[in-house]
């Protein structure tokens, strides 16, 4: 990790059109533990943070990212504004609603706001969901990138995280020892793409799979590995067609001895095991979607 960059994925913002039926999927499917419940939000536990999801109605959806010294947050504005991203300080009603002591948001190519925070508030109680998922914490996000380029430009040079690894024109992004926290893929629109849960280890990923067919949840992909961290998944469709994933076994990246991999997009690149999902272009794997 740089001197002045992130940690950790911090949390994840999801707007929504029905907040009552979003929050009942996140707490009966996902697993996830309700902690404020408003005429506007609901937000949820998935480990020892004070939240790591947030619903609201609305189409804004966003995620934020922790950096461990209030300093970064000056650093990381200049660079920012450097580079010619929209980028202001956080609002101490906006910190608030965050559950952080201070914060900076900006945004991506496509105008999907990223947050980035100092100190997110952590809990005194341990994480308890209200069903046994095995889910670990919130782990990384997939991200849609209408400008590949620009958007690496925010999250690399800006921001401070490092490319592991790329397929095709699809960059996975690290920021700690795990492989990534962030992945970008090519897209003709903005927006969140996927946001992944660990759980605890391959026997959570069944359980969770035969638990989503069995109360008709669908399952957009999976279970499957990614080819390039390793990482064993089950995607599935949640409110307004958000896809949602329980993920394990990511790898975990030797910094001195590790290169990015440039791998050509195909099936079994994406998933080594062959699992496609067919419902979102951004996982398909199409000749136009290689890298330059």
């Amino acid at each position: 990790m740089s001197a002045s960059g992130p940690k950790n994925l911090a949390y994840i913002r999801l707007g929504v059109s029905h907040l009552d039926a979003a929050a009942a999927f996140v707490s009966d499917v996902v697993g996830l533990q309700a902690v404020v419940t408003n005429g506007a939000t609901r937000t949820f536990r998935s480990d020892q943070r004070k939240h790591t999801l947030s619903l609201f109605v609305g189409a804004a959806s966003g995620c934020g990212i922790e950096v461990t010294d209030h300093r970064d947050l000056d650093s990381i504005l200049v660079r920012l504004r450097e580079h010619k991203f929209e980028a202001r300080l956080a609002s101490d009603q906006e910190c608030q609603e965050r559950f952080v002591r201070a914060a900076l948001i900006t945004q991506d190519s496509g105008g999907l706001p990223v947050d980035v925070v100092f100190a997110p508030a952590h809990s005194g109680r341990r994480y308890y969901g209200p069903r046994d998922a095995g889910v670990r914490g919130l782990h990384s996000v997939g991200l849609r990138s209408v400008n590949i380029e620009r958007d690496l430009l925010l999250w690399t040079t800006a921001l401070g995280l490092k490319v592991r690894d790329r397929v095709g024109g699809i960059a996975y992004l690290g920021c700690d020892a795990t492989h990534h926290r962030v992945a970008l893929y090519p897209s003709k629109r903005s927006g969140l793409l996927y946001v992944t849960f660990e759980v605890e280890g391959f026997d959570n990923i069944m359980q969770n799979f035969y638990h989503m067919q069995e109360h008709q949840v669908r399952v957009l992909q999976g279970p499957g590995r990614e080819t390039a961290s390793g990482q064993a998944f089950v995607r599935f469709e949640g409110p307004d067609r958000q896809m949602f994933a329980f993920g394990c076994e990511m790898a975990i990246v030797d910094e001195q001895r590790h290169h990015p991999r440039q791998f050509e997009l195909d099936r079994y690149t994406l998933c080594g095991w062959g699992s496609e999902c067919q419902d979102s272009p951004e996982l398909i794997a199409h000749p136009d979607r290689q890298s330059p």
